[in-house]
């Protein structure tokens, strides 16, 4: 649902990626974000905005558009 508000909103200047960690090939491809989920005792699900982790345990609309409205804002012109 999140992906298709975000999508209707911005349509294709952003990009949603859905990655399903519980994955073993996706854990190994994302070893480096495994590795701070078991250093910090992150929950899922895990949100990252431009590679950086922004929301932990709520992948909801409303909680995602602010960091992405300011994700928008500071793109260059």
């Amino acid at each position: 649902m999140t992906e298709m508000y975000l999508k209707l909103r911005y349509g294709d200047a952003v990009e949603v990626t859905y990655v399903d960690l519980s994955d073993p090939a996706n854990q190994e491809r994302f070893a480096e974000l495994m590795g701070l989920v078991d250093e910090r005792h992150l929950g899922f699900p895990l949100v990252t905005v431009n590679g950086e982790i922004r929301l932990v345990g709520s992948a909801h609309y409303y909680h995602i558009l602010p960091m992405v409205e300011e994700a928008m804002a500071q793109r260059p012109s």
